[in-house]
């Protein structure tokens, strides 16, 4: 089953980024140029996330760093295991995941990039070294379709430690989950990151009503509630309130995001990403 899923994403994957990128680079991203060259003032249309805020400050006038643009990259794509990716109502959340993972990580190999994989709950599941081969996309998305989250919890705080411990280099870091909980992202600041969340969008809209018997995926702890209108009302703020605490986050850290729904065409919203 999980072998005709893996070969299933691979075609799509593929069909998705050479039929989009015809006559270019079939990757969804090309070198960003994260070797640094030297500095020079900043002058009108140049990226303000180059703005060296250092030299800045000391000089009074702003000034931006150069890259040598055309090297090979270091990217690191994160799979956040916990039990809530194991839902969906078009399709399970982790599906969508190993989709996302899939086009990222071929895109990153054809480029001739630097790809390392992580799978991440509150430890280490899998890491897979820097590498530059095919085959290890078929190991990585066996494993993203294969694996059971249930009883695993995502902890942000315990990735940000690994990350800095194991990543030495600087890197494009990809982290890809659905982002619930205490998030602070802002100590991989060395690195370019982007956030891809992964949602239903029943979770952010749920029509049930009346007594229900509900199973926490993280611990698998079952609790009879009665869910009414009120009740609903509220669980729509509270979630509201902590994505917008998410966002305002990624954007004071500059940390690219997108989100992506499980009815969605991952491709179509990570190369509107790349574009931005």
């Amino acid at each position: 089953m999980f072998l005709d899923k893996t070969e299933e994403i691979l075609i799509k994957t593929r069909r998705n980024i050479f039929g989009q990128n015809a006559g270019g680079s079939p990757s969804l991203f090309s070198g960003n140029g994260l070797d640094f060259k030297e500095l020079r003032e900043y002058d009108i249309g140049d990226d303000v996330r180059k703005i060296n805020w250092k030299v800045t400050a000391k000089a009074q006038r702003p000034f931006v760093n150069l890259f040598n643009e055309e090297r090979e990259l270091n990217i690191l794509v994160v799979f956040m295991v916990s039990g809530s990716i194991y839902f969906g109502t078009k399709r399970f959340k982790q599906e969508l995941m190993a989709e996302i993972l899939a086009l990222l990580s071929y895109s990153s190999i054809k480029n001739d990039d630097r790809l390392s994989t992580l799978f991440f709950s509150d430890k280490e599941e899998l890491f897979m070294p820097p590498t530059k081969k095919m085959g290890t996309l078929h190991i990585t998305l066996e494993k993203a379709l294969g694996m059971n989250p249930l009883e695993h919890v995502s902890d942000y705080e315990a990735l940000v430690h690994y990350v800095n411990e194991r990543v030495k280099r600087r890197s494009l870091i990809f982290v890809v989950g659905d982002f619930y909980g205490d998030i602070d992202l802002s100590l991989l600041n060395k690195h370019e990151l982007f956030a891809v969340m992964v949602r239903d969008r029943f979770e952010e809209d749920p029509k049930l009503l009346g007594e229900m018997e509900l199973v926490d995926p993280d611990t698998m702890a079952q609790q009879e509630l009665m869910l009414s209108a009120p009740v609903l009302k509220a669980y729509e703020k509270e979630l509201q309130r902590h994505d917008a605490q998410l966002q305002t986050h990624f954007e004071q850290h500059r940390i690219r995001y997108t989100k992506i729904y499980t009815d969605e065409e991952p491709f179509v919203k990570l190369s509107n990403l790349f574009r931005h």
